[in-house]
């Protein structure tokens, strides 16, 4: 089979989102299959590459020629609306590579729609995020998970992110583009809560959209790296360093504790937030992949405690197959991947005691924590391998050609 993959970005810029597409472009080639990858560009990487097989070709859209528009130049995303740029490049692509299906991650989805229709190839697209729906793709209001998506209120919510007018563009583009992804064969939600709010908030019935895990896929060339400066006893957090993802509670909840054991923060740096190493919590920034493994590996167990409804987390899937207890709270993804008092223990979400608690228990209890581990590595095996998942995107695109 024939597959024309389409994603916002690609290897090697790394993300979660990237991660996925190569892992499965990667094993679908291994199964067979032939994969052609096209994603966004940038100066700095070459217009084509062979990556293992897989034949990548990066485009340029009319607004990624726009510089003010992109801080990082690395990064600069499909916006939330079709690029006549790119809808032309992808059509050259489908009348080079005659693919048999079209399967996109993000909102370069927008530009594959405008040829459904002339070329007659489905089109599948997997829901990472909320972005389909949410012009800030996280679906956060503050706080608090949004429940009133393309309406107004969108505009001064991502008014505090970035800005009156690109936030006023990506509403607009947003809402425009409703009627526009009824062109989606399938859609492949990553999660019974991402299933549900697209179902809800898109009005798709269960012949539009199945739910197929993201996966995790180590990476055999990649070497563990022990940091000299980690410490011997510790718990993890991996995330980026932003309180959506619930870095301050968790430093609060730790904080009640009376233990020796160290809290160890690995994650990404954002520019409007500050963490320092204090005391028994360890600070590590952009770490290496290799040491965040490391870590999962060496951790008494791992602490996720978002307050946003993160689809379906890689980073669980990580810890999970390390053998890792996992202490997560009850939102997004979280709520189906780890079983309470079976894998690990789920709390609400920003309720610092319930955390704290938790942590303690753990702490308290390292046998069960070990058991937990065993039974979350078991579960990873069973659904969320990419042997096991990979098969069944295979069985989405065979339906539908």
């Amino acid at each position: 089979m024939k597959i024309l993959m389409l994603s916002d970005l690609y290897h090697p810029i790394i993300g979660g989102g990237e991660r996925h597409v190569r892992a499965l472009s990667q094993r679908l080639t291994e199964m067979g299959h032939q994969v052609s990858v096209y994603t966004i560009g940038s100066r700095d990487l070459p217009k084509y590459e062979n990556d293992g097989g897989i034949q990548v070709s990066r485009m340029e859209g009319f607004y990624q020629k726009i510089p003010f528009l992109f801080k990082d130049s690395m990064r600069k995303w499909h916006p939330p609306t079709s690029d006549w740029l790119i809808t032309r490049q992808l059509r050259s692509a489908i009348e080079d590579t005659r693919p048999d299906i079209i399967h996109a991650h993000g909102r370069v989805l927008y530009s594959a729609l405008p040829l459904r229709k002339s070329s007659g190839i489905s089109i599948v697209s997997t829901l990472h995020t909320y972005a389909l729906f949410c012009p800030k793709t996280d679906l956060m209001r503050g706080e608090n998970i949004c429940d009133r998506p393309f309406t107004t209120d969108c505009i001064p919510c991502g008014k505090e992110s970035y800005g009156l007018p690109k936030s006023l563009f990506a509403y607009i583009g947003t809402k425009m583009g409703r009627e526009k992804l009824r062109s989606v064969d399938k859609f492949i939600a990553v999660s019974p809560f991402v299933r549900e709010v697209y179902a809800r908030q898109l009005g798709l019935s269960d012949d539009d959209i199945v739910m197929i895990p993201n996966f995790y896929q180590p990476d055999t060339d990649e070497r563990m790296e022990r940091v000299p400066e980690m410490p011997s006893d510790f718990i993890l957090f991996i995330g980026t360093f932003i309180p959506t993802k619930g870095v301050n509670v968790l430093i609060e909840a730790y904080r009640k504790l009376k233990t020796e054991t160290k809290l160890v923060l690995i994650g990404g740096k954002h520019p409007d937030y500050r963490y320092e190493s204090r005391g028994n919590i360890l600070v590590f920034e952009d770490a290496p992949h290799g040491m965040v493994m490391q870590a999962l590996h060496d951790c008494r167990f791992a602490v996720f405690p978002s307050i946003w409804p993160d689809p379906c987390p890689t980073v669980a899937l990580e810890a999970m197959s390390q053998g890792n207890a996992v202490i997560a709270s009850a939102v997004g993804g979280f709520k189906d991947m780890v079983q309470d008092g079976e894998t690990g223990l789920v709390v609400p979400p920003g309720d610092q005691d319930a955390l704290s608690e938790a942590i303690s228990r753990l702490l308290q209890e390292p046998a069960l924590a070990s058991e937990m581990g065993e039974k979350g590595r078991d579960r990873f095996r069973q659904h969320y391998a990419l042997d096991i998942v990979a098969p069944q995107i295979v069985e989405v695109y065979q339906a539908l050609t």
